[in-house]
């Protein structure tokens, strides 16, 4: 039986119009109102996160999500930070220097807006996905000052899968790299993953790995996915993510996510 469900959201939980379907809601209600616990795990910021949660209801039950790629575990109920784990300004600065010899464009997080310098064609990608307010500053690395929950390249895909491929998972021992969309490469500390959040959680709550179920479609879903016990690709995952999944399912315009949850959890 089946007790813990772990969502990625962009491309995953979310349509590609950026809204959860009214089949894949009911499914995760229906699984919800069995005992089983639901959570979200994104790269977003907690602010961008929190609008769904609410549509799934998650602050009403014992329920969590995990933001900035695991750099933060949230309680719902009382939206409690429970986990957090930064990029210090030293490490920062470190992805801010290396952005800016390589001519990429980056954005990080302070107080829950997103603050850039400059500007780019899809200098407004993640405010368009999150909701979350954009601040212009003169100049980044020196405005921030302290630790930020992770730090984002945001450029043209072609510049973004060759930093990618360059860094093969690490800018250095210390500050590790992901990509989540074709446009974005993610930085955050060591350690930080969403697998490593979600066998944390797991092991507080007392579920087994094996009574977990993880959907997702990016690199930074990898290990969470290979770590539940029923590990879920959507159909519009890349090869990666599809190559390690127990079972992929239909994408995420075509409701995979209610797909599984009836066949594995409501049929039980």
């Amino acid at each position: 039986m089946y007790k813990l469900i772990a969502l990625d959201m962009d491309d995953t939980l979310m349509t590609s119009s950026n809204v959860m379907s009214d089949r894949t809601r009911e499914a995760l209600m229906a699984a919800q109102n069995q005992g089983v616990k639901v959570m979200l795990a994104s790269g977003r910021p907690t602010s961008g996160m929190v609008k769904d949660a609410k549509i799934l209801e998650l602050d009403q039950r014992e329920s969590y999500i995990m933001s900035y790629n695991g750099a933060r575990l949230t309680a719902m109920k009382d939206m409690s930070i429970k986990k957090e784990r930064s990029l210090s300004k030293d490490q920062f600065d470190q992805v801010y220097d290396y952005c800016q010899e390589n001519n990429i464009f980056i954005i990080t997080y302070v107080d829950e807006e997103i603050v850039y310098e400059g500007s780019h064609a899809y200098m407004n990608r993640e405010h368009e996905l999150t909701g979350l307010p954009m601040k212009k500053v003169d100049n980044l690395k020196d405005y921030v000052q302290g630790f930020v929950p992770k730090a984002m390249a945001v450029d043209f895909e072609d510049k973004i899968s060759q930093a990618d491929r360059d860094l093969d998972g690490r800018l250095n021992d210390d500050i590790h790299a992901t990509t989540s969309k074709p446009y974005f490469l993610e930085f955050i500390a060591k350690g930080v993953s969403k697998g490593v959040i979600l066998k944390e959680l797991a092991e507080e709550l007392d579920i087994q790995r094996e009574e977990i179920i993880a959907f997702g479609d990016s690199d930074n879903d990898k290990n969470m996915i290979e770590f539940a016990g029923l590990g879920v690709a959507m159909g519009n995952a890349n090869d990666t993510i599809k190559s390690v999944a127990d079972i992929v399912t239909a994408d995420n315009d075509h409701d995979g996510i209610a797909d599984i949850i009836e066949q594995y959890v409501l049929t039980k």
